[in-house]
């Protein structure tokens, strides 16, 4: 009896033991477990983070009817409708995200000598001047400028550089764009013989 006694006694130590070692086992894995979870939340929230960050940084300006066109007076003349679309990219580029203003490059209409219509190449610049315009609160003044080349018959000169004027005027009027947002400067003002002379400023006032 003793003996018997003896060896149940020893299972069950046995078993105490082993069922010990195995608790200490699970919790350690469960802990192992929950570190590792930890770690892997820790490492996705930076991620997340460092995306958002990313793409806070990347957000560009955009033109919308919540942006007032101002003028830029360091604006670079743009005598194409192709330059006017690259100097309006630039310029989004250098403008602030969520900006309200947004400084309008100036469109530049040059004309041969003696002529004052709006040639194919002229109605494209034109357009683009208006269409970044339009992407606007449309509330800004366009301000058309004619020059005028200085020669012995300047006031002629300058009744041809006014007419142009006029005719580009008109062209916005056609475009439905408001008499109250566009003005015409006169007198022009007179510049020395020189074709880049022969030329329409349009910017914003």
């Amino acid at each position: 009896m003793k003996l018997n006694n003896i060896i149940k006694l020893t299972g069950l130590a046995l078993l105490v033991v082993v069922s010990a070692t195995s608790c200490q086992s699970k919790k350690k894995k469960a802990e192992a477990e929950a570190k590792a979870a930890a770690e892997a939340a820790a490492r996705a929230a930076a991620e997340k983070a460092a995306a958002e960050a990313a793409a806070l940084a990347a957000r560009t300006f955009e033109l919308s009817d919540a942006v007032t066109a101002v003028a830029d007076p360091d604006a670079v003349v743009a005598e194409s409708a192709e330059a006017y679309q690259q100097a309006v990219k630039d310029a989004m580029k250098a403008t602030a995200y969520g900006s309200t203003t947004f400084a309008m490059p100036v469109a530049g209409v040059t004309y041969a000598s003696e002529r004052c219509d709006l040639n194919p190449e002229t109605k494209a610049l034109l357009q683009e001047f208006l269409n970044t315009f339009n992407a606007t609160d449309k509330k800004a003044v366009i301000l058309i400028e004619p020059y005028a080349n200085d020669t012995k018959d300047s006031e002629y000169n300058k009744a041809i550089a006014v007419e142009r004027a006029n005719l580009v005027a008109a062209w916005f009027y056609a475009y439905q764009v408001p008499m109250r947002n566009v003005k015409v400067v006169c007198p022009c003002k007179a510049k020395k013989i020189d074709g880049s002379k022969r030329r329409v400023n349009v910017s914003i006032q």
